[in-house]
């Protein structure tokens, strides 16, 4: 078969950037042919290309993404819909609008395999499995970062946390930041044990955690042993997590 047709809608570049990266080890079964930053760019796009998926962000200024789902559904019902979210409480009106999957951000790779295998079954056909090169990427002992145009390897046991802020992933030492080229789907996947992804902006790294502690609506905050002193979120759905690795109760 053709791979599927796909437009990626999301307000948020490095969110952009992550789904595409996550998407990458299937060329087989999706085709990323658009992208789109908002409902009225991605109703452009629609217009101009009959795509097989849409891969769509629900909380997105102005229109909603379940807002245009709605209107595909009644104007182009073949249209595959799969939300991702950061919100799980609209999980429901996903499914009122016949979306084949519903994603949580921070999307896993294992998750995305379970999306692409609902996205072909659509079709009559297997999802293809992803290439051992992608699958098995090398760990990284080094992230290449940019410091007026020159490129700064940093080492990943000097790595505090990572962000993303607007559309650019820094990498917090110590002494500072600088920006890489790498997503945060590429570094939760590549970096060694002794990381964790806290939140769909941040990954720490457990050793240069100083303090816990609990924030508000159920999030904690990390304080970090930087010269910032910084913080970095908990998301609710990786306190958990949190816990189990520093053993609390």
């Amino acid at each position: 078969m053709l791979p599927l047709k796909t437009l990626i809608v999301e307000d948020e570049a490095p969110a952009r950037m992550e789904l595409r990266y996550l998407l990458a080890p299937y060329p087989d079964a999706i085709q990323i042919v658009g992208e789109a930053a908002s409902v009225p760019e991605a109703r452009a796009l629609i217009g101009a290309i009959d795509y097989d998926v849409v891969f769509l962000d629900v909380s997105m200024p102005g229109v909603s993404g379940m807002e245009l789902a709605a209107e595909l559904k009644a104007t182009r019902p073949s249209v595959q819909i799969v939300f991702v979210s950061a919100y799980e409480e609209y999980a429901i009106d996903a499914f009122r609008v016949q979306a084949v999957d519903y994603l949580a951000k921070p999307v896993s790779p294992a998750r995305i395999e379970e999306t692409i295998r609902r996205l072909t079954a659509q079709t009559g056909t297997n999802a293809p499995s992803p290439s051992a090169t992608d699958a098995e990427a090398a760990e990284l002992e080094w992230v290449p970062c940019d410091q007026n145009g020159h490129t700064v390897p940093v080492p990943v046991e000097e790595i505090v946390y990572i962000v993303a802020e607007q559309d650019t992933i820094f990498v917090a030492t110590r002494d500072g930041r600088l920006a890489t080229r790498f997503t945060l789907g590429e570094l939760e996947t590549r970096l060694p044990e002794g990381f964790i992804r806290t939140h769909r902006s941040f990954i720490a790294q457990t050793r240069y955690v100083k303090e816990i502690m609990p924030y508000f609506n159920g999030t904690y905050l990390l304080k970090m042993k930087d010269k910032a002193g910084s913080e970095v979120l908990v998301s609710r759905s990786n306190v958990r997590r949190i816990k189990e690795v520093f053993h609390l109760n």
